[in-house]
């Protein structure tokens, strides 16, 4: 069963323990490691070092220097070699801190900065389909000799290939562009709340009611209602606009054998609610790009829907309400007696349909569907 309290800051805050000191590496790779060091912050990856990144993954293929430059070695042993740890006979046992060195590489040898627009930035972490566990813990775990600890490392079949990364980073894009609108459609909701009587500042309001407003509602209900909405929009705007935001998958869940973890397996997302983690990181599971029967959205918009859901967790605090059942939008988020506004404003599929209608991604039939009365 995987241990929950291994969460991907503990792995980062580990591999940067071990970066720290470029002098245990070999001398030809410090000047890249002091700068993989430096790529790590307290708070989370610094795009200013992200070449470092792109060097790791040429660096890792450098074997001895030749005349016209280096020879091409396999990634287990361009990183052991980093570490000092590399025999041509392979019959060694690594010792535990070089395994732990090669580990901090390893990790970052599948680390990636995605479409940067303006300053935000979305960083993807793509471990090898082989490995079981995070880096630390694998290494640790399975390779007692150095042919285990070269298996793993020259590992490459990485969990979301190039087409899924391109549509992660997109997905938070846009799902960026949706809160900024929904916080203009807020701020004219704000107004009509107060007696404001423009066209566009009802019809923002009505927006409001739709997704959060029961037959008891009222308004001073409302106004609360769209204060909270409001400050939540713009604190998601505020955490991407840092660019430190992480996507993964949760790599010891792929050893998953009990019924609740495994739900957690076959899930689209999750988090950890009010930054519980200590870092802004959004696991991907095997459901993300899954288009199941039933679903209220396909393909792109479902996947910008699943962050904003995810991102209203990790930020704001929200829930999946369990009235009737979870309420996701394919089970009904209708706000009625049964599903009170109260009960809305905290469950995170309405915020995020709410963003989704306020960015006018929905068609009727799909937000008839979301609004289902059970």
């Amino acid at each position: 069963m995987p241990d929950w309290t291994k969460k991907f800051k503990a792995e980062y805050d580990y591999a940067r323990g071990w970066l720290a000191n470029e002098a245990n590496f070999d001398t030809e790779w410090q000047p890249l490691v002091k700068k993989l060091y430096k790529l790590m912050d307290a708070e989370g990856f610094d795009p200013s070092y992200a070449s470092a990144l792109s060097d790791l993954r040429k660096d890792v293929k450098h074997g001895d220097k030749t005349f016209l430059g280096h020879k091409t070695v396999t990634e287990d042993q361009g990183i052991l070699k980093a570490v000092g740890a590399w025999t041509d006979s392979g019959n060694s046992v690594v010792e535990s801190r070089a395994k732990m060195r090669a580990a901090a590489l390893k990790l970052l040898r599948h680390v990636y900065l995605l479409n940067r627009w303006g300053s935000r930035k979305v960083w993807i972490v793509s471990l090898p389909t082989e490995l079981r566990d995070w880096p630390s813990d694998d290494l640790h775990g399975r390779a007692n000799t150095e042919m285990a600890a070269r298996l793993l490392l020259r590992s490459n079949s990485e969990i979301f290939n190039e087409e899924a990364k391109k549509h992660l980073a997109s997905a938070t894009r846009h799902g960026l562009a949706w809160c900024q609108k929904t916080g203009m459609v807020l701020a004219n909701a704000a107004k009509a709340a107060e007696g404001g009587k423009h066209k566009s500042e009802i019809g923002s309001l009505e927006l409001v009611k739709r997704w959060f407003a029961d037959p008891a509602t009222s308004n001073e209900d409302l106004k609360t209602y769209i204060a909270r909405l409001t400050k939540g929009f713009k604190d998601i705007i505020g955490m991407l606009n840092k660019g430190h935001f992480v996507l993964t998958d949760w790599v010891p869940l792929r050893n998953a054998t009990t019924a609740n973890d495994i739900s957690f397996l076959n899930s689209e997302a999750f988090t950890f609610t009010n930054k519980a983690e200590g870092m802004d990181v959004v696991y991907i599971e095997k459901s993300f790009f899954v288009d199941h029967p039933g679903s209220v959205l396909p393909g792109h918009k479902n996947w910008t829907r699943v962050i904003v859901h995810e991102l209203t967790h990790l930020v704001c605090g929200t829930e999946d309400v369990n009235i009737g059942n979870a309420r996701y939008a394919w089970y009904g988020i209708g706000p009625h007696a049964g599903f009170p506004g109260s009960a809305a404003i905290r469950n995170a599929d309405s915020w995020a349909f709410f963003c989704a209608d306020c960015a006018d991604m929905l068609t009727e039939s799909e937000r008839n569907k979301a609004l289902k009365i059970i």
